[in-house]
């Protein structure tokens, strides 16, 4: 079976994936016949779902100050580690099969004056910008094209930053799928911080799915988040207080997996809403338009509307979903750094690295003895 044809772009590195005609007729006709019948199996499934009714959510803040007072010198970095582009209906229950999106796969970084750096997600690995159909296989590629450049991942580019990947102290993971969980080996020395549930529900997914196991196969030391007997926080029924200092604040999200997180930030100016899966585009909880995969329906659907309720309630929260950068700029606040991914001056900072370190030539002495 002959290997997929690669085509880059010098200047960036860019890799788009696509399959080499020669000798692949009948690669070719097995992705169409699988892409076929997943999507197939997605417009049946929708076909026989019940309409949602629209939940009452209770015009209460819980556990939430009258006046906001956010955390001093925390702020939030967000990095592109690269872009997905899917069919619209993957992303959009009502899209379309014909139509396109494309997916941002941001990581958001805190940065504590306490706790040092907090990564929400790691982020693709950097090993699809070298070879995606290797890494991924045929079957995930076939869902979609990934666009990823030399030295787009994450931990490359928090060095590009001058944020050192030594300071990440804990990595929350929203999910454990391949867009969150992708660099998390490349961070040993963190502590990996996700819900039992979702755990679980990776741990018992076969190979082939959006969860690639050789990603978090090595760690072995985990924080497992449990929501039993929470307290409430804002419109949200569950909430844990990470650190106890009300800086970072984990909400139970799932709905979209089996057990998303979804990460409140007290930013010194305003909150700000990190959604995880709750929101993957604006039009997600802006439209409450449902994702075309979902572990939970029902759960995705309230949880989304108490979202909703919460920004009613509190005008000055800024949500961020977790795959759109646009709308991740047009809502930034004055504590949220963008760090738009430039390649070349990425590679910049690894030459500068490299002559750095390159043996330095003694000078001759300019008195030298005759």
């Amino acid at each position: 079976m002959a290997p997929p044809a690669r085509r880059c772009a010098p200047a960036a590195g860019r890799c788009h994936y696509y399959l080499r005609p020669e000798g692949s007729i009948h690669t070719l006709v097995y992705r169409t016949y699988r892409w076929l019948l997943f999507c197939s199996f997605i417009f049946l499934f929708s076909a026989c779902e019940k309409p949602l009714r629209l939940p009452y959510i209770t015009p209460e803040l819980h556990n939430w100050p009258t006046a906001y007072k956010g955390v001093p010198g925390l702020r939030l970095h967000v990095f592109n580690t690269g872009t997905l582009e899917v069919r619209d209906k993957l992303v959009y229950r009502d899209g379309s099969l014909r139509n396109t999106a494309s997916l941002d796969i941001l990581v958001f970084v805190i940065e504590h004056p306490r706790y040092g750096l907090i990564l929400i997600g790691t982020g693709l690995n950097r090993q699809i910008a070298d070879d995606a159909e290797r890494y991924l296989g045929g079957f995930r590629l076939s869902l979609g094209t990934l666009v990823m450049a030399k030295d787009q991942d994450i931990l490359s580019q928090l060095k590009s930053a001058k944020l050192p990947g030594a300071k990440v102290r804990s990595i929350i993971l929203p999910d454990l799928r391949l867009d969150h969980a992708g660099e998390l080996e490349s961070f040993p020395a963190a502590q990996p911080i996700v819900t039992s549930a979702e755990y679980e529900a990776a741990m018992n997914e076969r190979d082939g799915t959006l969860y690639v196991s050789g990603e978090y196969d090595a760690v072995r030391e985990w924080r497992f988040i449990d929501f039993a007997g929470a307290q409430p926080l804002a419109t949200f029924r569950a909430h844990r207080d990470l650190f106890n200092d009300g800086s970072v604040l984990l909400i139970d999200a799932s709905g979209a997996t089996a057990g998303g997180l979804a990460v409140l930030v007290g930013l010194p100016t305003a909150p700000v809403l990190l959604c995880g899966n709750l929101a993957w585009t604006k039009e997600h909880y802006f439209y409450t338009r449902l994702p075309g995969l979902l572990f939970d329906r029902a759960a995705w659907w309230e949880k989304v509307w108490r979202l909703k309720k919460f920004k009613d309630l509190v005008p000055e929260l800024a949500v961020l979903p977790d795959h759109e950068w646009a709308a991740v700029e047009a809502a930034k606040t004055k504590d949220v750094v963008l760090h738009p991914f430039s390649g070349e001056e990425v590679a910049e900072d690894s030459d500068k690295e490299k002559q750095g370190n390159k043996p330095k030539k003694r000078g001759k002495d300019k008195k030298q003895q005759r």
